[in-house]
């Protein structure tokens, strides 16, 4: 898949999860200040941050897709890792706040909700929609090697399980217990929690350049190329569907300059085919006699 379908296709998915998600919001916000409940008004906060996250995110990925220039030989798909760190941080800011004003009504008594059955069979209508749409944005970010859309699809999964406990808060006004529907806010901060991890570890591996292929796998794709005697000194690091790889190889000292040429350009290729996402492979050639250095 080209660039540029890829970019087409990520935006699409992430135009129509912005869409679902304001009028998700708008209907939680609504039913939760009717009905009283912080549960679902906490539910209402996380669907309008997943707006939010969708408009940076195309901010974002709009970025990672410009072409490689002068100052951004590399290009410029680190982009789309900076806008899932800010996801991450947007969904902090909105777990804090609930939490604050969870604790803030345990403290001080304040009254249970009321029920609805109405508010309740709106709520569970936003879980079916949630269920489709992260299920596709997954399905489209494991296709496209997008981890902005993975990053929006677990997002998009908290919606769920927050939804869930905003019901069971809503719910609680039926049985007379106050203190039901902030306990049910702190759970859906914990699955916030959850949510802010999954985003956040695929950025911290990037921007920390953690390795992303294991050495001995990149090692034998590599030896079993006829005229490589040995490969060691082997990295990698990058983006899941950007991924750096330096190694050294060790030839025969007889060989000619072209031929080690031709047996680099096998190497090359050999390790694109084996393992998707490779963008950029770095080779350099060695006598066969020399020590070998660790893999880093």
């Amino acid at each position: 898949m080209s660039e540029v379908a890829r970019t087409g296709r990520i935006r699409r998915v992430l135009l129509t999860a912005l869409g679902c998600n304001a009028l998700l919001a708008g209907l939680k916000f609504a039913i939760g200040w009717k009905f009283g409940s912080l549960g679902v008004v906490s539910d209402a906060m996380h669907s309008l941050l997943d707006c939010a996250a969708s408009v940076i995110a195309l901010i974002g990925i709009t970025a990672a897709a410009r072409p490689p220039d002068a100052n951004h030989p590399y290009g410029h798909r680190k982009y789309e890792i900076l806008t899932t760190i800010i996801v991450a941080g947007l969904l902090f800011l909105s777990a804090w706040e609930i939490l604050g004003a969870a604790l803030s009504r345990l403290i001080h008594q304040a009254p249970a909700p009321h029920f609805s059955a109405w508010g309740i069979a709106l709520l569970s209508l936003g879980i079916v929609i949630n269920t489709l749409l992260s299920n596709w944005e997954k399905r489209a970010g494991l296709e496209v090697s997008s981890p902005l859309l993975l990053a929006d699809a677990a997002h998009t999964r908290t919606d769920i399980y927050s939804s869930l406990l905003a019901i069971a808060a809503l719910a609680s006004g039926a049985f007379g217990l106050p203190w039901l529907d902030p306990l049910l806010a702190i759970g859906i901060v914990l699955f916030l929690a959850r949510a802010i991890y999954e985003i956040a570890i695929e950025g911290v591996k990037v921007v920390s350049d953690a390795t992303r292929l294991d050495p001995a796998l990149i090692r034998s794709v590599a030896e079993k190329i006829e005229g490589v005697r040995g490969a060691h000194a082997i990295r990698s690091h990058g983006m899941q569907n950007d991924i750096h790889i330096d190694l050294h190889i060790q030839v025969a000292d007889q060989l000619t300059a072209r031929q080690v040429f031709e047996i680099e350009n096998r190497v090359n290729q050999a390790l694109r085919d084996s393992f998707p996402g490779v963008t950029h492979v770095a080779l350099r050639h060695e006598p066969g006699d020399l020590p070998l250095e660790p893999d880093a």
